[in-house]
């Protein structure tokens, strides 16, 4: 260990605990303490619980975006798509038909 984190066990003293009869730490001892109270965690929680919602939110606004785009495009494909093929067949019933004059 280096000299500026002397270890725990090497505490010069009466009491064995580690502190003074008031309480407060000896030098040099570690004091351990939750990373979090039970504010922080309540607060913590919260915040989980918005962000949960916000992006369920954004999830389902995509996916109907995603719905409503892939319904005008799949529209408009059948459309387009058609519209050259009936004039097509159309042009070849008239060749049909000047075949049998």
């Amino acid at each position: 260990m280096s000299d500026s984190h002397p270890a725990p066990s090497h505490f010069s003293g009466a009491h064995s605990s580690g502190s003074h009869p008031s309480g407060e730490p000896v030098v040099g001892q570690v004091v351990s303490t939750p990373e979090f109270d039970a504010r922080e965690i309540e607060q913590f929680g919260e915040k989980d619980g918005e962000a949960i919602r916000v992006i369920g939110k954004m999830l389902v606004l995509f996916f109907f975006y995603s719905l409503v785009v892939m319904l005008f495009v799949g529209y408009w494909t059948r459309k387009t798509a058609n519209a050259p093929a009936n004039a097509g067949a159309h042009h070849g019933e008239h060749a049909v038909e000047d075949d049998d004059e």
